[in-house]
């Protein structure tokens, strides 16, 4: 009866194991929208952007922010995160006043050897940090305050939480040189699907192209509640979901000569030729309850362009970021999207931008800037921290 007993237990872990399992997660395409670019359907930014909300962020000793590499806005707070210069995450109340700074660069165990990427959990309430040199992920409040940290058993370099118990992470994959991931069948997978504690549950988007030059790392965006993934090169944006991928929207970019999906054989050399004749669509895209806009690098300069798709209509738009001279804050509106809330486009713009973009006033002989004409920004100089701009585009696109 003990063997019995003892058999069935050992059958059963066996069977266990064998469930959870990691596996390859489902992609479904049956719904997806396709969104058909053209140049010939212009919109002009001054017409259609209302609403413009300009909050200037508070500038002090302890939220001086260096370079802006993230953006991440809920109804009351505006997060920027700087891995670059400053290595901090700098949080701001919905007005712009500072509430608080992250500034925890070291070694201990809440520290952070790096900054990485930054997500916002579904609390709203909650950061969380990705060490990517030290292997873990830290959270803090809003407050600033750790809270606790989580070890990663892989590498990776984004995530996001699709809820409260599913986060998607993005990698180079490398996964064959990663210790972490020897025991995975698909460890040269691009994404990875796992618990709160980072524990894999499934994974997809095997690497495409066989040269090891090409960027492959999937690009991770999340807008409220919504997380998308996109390939780089690639013509499809996906949601992800608890369960998988579901492709959202599909881009048609034969009228405006843009390339996607190359062959998985293509060389840097012939890449680099295609570049210059071919858009790409990048990874600034951004959501929101109506519209999504797409930037693409356009040749042969490399020239950042915008493209409005409006969900009610199911039409797309070339922006023609060309104004009149009452707004000139308008000419970094577009070109800068960070983020959304609701029907929102959130943008950060660098106050020097603000000071030096504008038009020459023949009679006075001197720069007109966003300064000028808008009070808010009277005070504002080059060492002050960045613009918030937040905005919405008029009903009838």
């Amino acid at each position: 009866m003990k063997k019995i007993i003892l058999f069935s237990i050992l059958a059963g872990m066996l069977f266990a194991c064998k469930e959870s399992k990691p596996s390859r997660a489902a992609v479904d395409d049956s719904e997806m929208k396709e969104i058909v670019l053209s140049n010939d359907s212009i919109m002009y930014i001054e017409d259609w952007v209302q609403d413009v909300e300009v909050i200037p962020l508070e500038t002090s000793d302890k939220a001086l922010v260096g370079i802006v590499d993230g953006v991440i806005a809920t109804d009351s707070n505006i997060i920027i995160y700087d891995w670059q210069q400053t290595h901090r995450v700098f949080i701001f109340n919905q007005d712009g006043t500072h509430r608080a700074t992250i500034n925890r660069r070291g070694r201990g165990p809440q520290e952070y050897m790096h900054l990485g990427h930054v997500a916002i959990l579904p609390d709203n309430q909650t950061l969380a940090i990705r060490d990517n040199r030290g292997k873990k992920v830290l959270y803090f409040s809003l407050d600033g305050h750790f809270l606790s940290s989580a070890p990663t058993g892989f590498w990776f370099s984004k995530m996001e939480y699709i809820d409260e118990n599913r986060v998607v992470c993005a990698t180079y994959g490398v996964g064959k040189d990663d210790p972490g991931l020897q025991e995975y069948e698909n460890r040269t997978d691009l994404l990875y699907f796992t618990d709160k504690a980072f524990g894999i549950i499934e994974s997809t988007l095997p690497p495409r192209y066989k040269n090891s030059g090409m960027a492959i790392e999937p690009y991770i965006r999340k807008f409220g509640d919504k997380v998308y993934v996109n390939r780089p090169y690639s013509d499809t944006i996906y949601q992800a979901l608890p369960n998988g991928l579901k492709a959202e929207y599909r881009v048609n970019m034969e009228q405006i000569n843009g390339m996607a999906n190359m062959d998985p054989d293509i060389t840097s050399d012939n890449f680099i030729l295609l570049s210059e004749k071919k858009a790409i669509l990048t990874e600034y895209f951004t959501e929101n309850d109506k519209y999504l806009l797409l930037s693409f690098i356009t040749p042969p300069r490399g020239i950042a362009k915008t493209y409005i798709y409006s969900k009610q209509s199911g039409k797309a738009y070339v922006v023609n970021n060309t104004i009149n001279k009452d707004d000139v804050l308008l000419l970094n509106v577009v070109q800068s999207i960070m983020t959304s809330v609701k029907d929102k486009f959130v943008t950060v713009i660098p106050a020097y931008y603000l000071l030096n973009a504008g038009y020459i006033d023949k009679k006075a002989g001197k720069l007109i800037n966003a300064t000028m004409q808008r009070p808010e920004l009277a005070h504002i100089t080059e060492e002050s921290n960045p613009v918030v701009v937040i905005y919405s585009f008029k009903e009838g696109l």
